[in-house]
């Protein structure tokens, strides 16, 4: 498996640099029961450049998660999307789906969707994250004008605490069967690890690189 995913992700690695003195603490990699606080908030939006009005609505796992694209919520869903599992919708609207309130009714709506568990030991967390970033691979790679994620780009905060991300193409700049290189994403979607907990985080809203960076880095670093 290790082999798999250094074959796989073949991109970019962004690291954090070194605190200085009076720097906040680094992070530590996190265990236990998920909560909101474990979640990204709206204010990281608003930071990422979102100017309209970002709600924030939660609901606990239920079994029910599954992202119909590239899918690896498919084969973990029963433990991502399971009880002690925390969903988050970043809606700039009330209007949401009665079943699942993380999602906006109206897709143009839905600034971010994060799900983040906790797979009760730092190895299996680690296998969960690996399993889910080469099963977004496959999309890297679709037939031209089909929208496409960009190359594989990883962060990496502290030890054990360490995210890869996908930046989202449209699929009139795939014209090759890839993500073009002179090109800015238009969101993306982001496979996350702290210790024990692991997760996905869906980007709906329109940011480019610069932005998918600081995003993720939030992300990862608060779970």
């Amino acid at each position: 498996m290790a082999a798999a995913v250094g074959l796989g992700l073949l991109a970019g690695r962004f690291v954090v640099p070194a605190r200085s003195a009076g720097a906040a603490p680094a992070a530590r990699p996190a265990g236990g029961p998920v909560t909101a606080r474990h979640l990204l908030d709206a204010d990281e939006f608003r930071k990422a450049g979102i100017t309209r009005r970002v709600y924030v609505q939660d609901r606990v796992g239920d079994g029910r998660y599954a992202n119909a694209a590239c899918a690896g919520e498919k084969t973990l869903g029963g433990t991502l999307g399971g009880p002690g599992a925390y969903f988050r919708g970043l809606v700039t609207t009330r209007r949401t789906d009665s079943d699942d309130p993380t999602l906006a009714v109206d897709a143009g709506d839905q600034v971010a969707r994060e799900v983040v568990a906790d797979a009760g030991s730092p190895a299996l967390a680690r296998n969960f994250f690996e399993r889910l970033v080469l099963e977004e691979v496959p999309c890297q790679t679709e037939p031209a004008g089909h929208w496409v994620y960009g190359p594989t780009r990883t962060i990496d905060v502290a030890p054990d605490i360490t995210a890869s991300w996908m930046g989202s193409y449209d699929g009139a700049l795939n014209t090759a069967g890839t993500a073009p290189r002179d090109k800015e994403p238009c969101g993306g979607i982001a496979l996350l690890r702290s210790g024990s907990h692991y997760g996905i985080l869906e980007v709906h809203a329109c940011l480019d690189g610069e932005a998918m960076t600081r995003i993720v880095r939030a992300a990862v670093t608060r779970l």
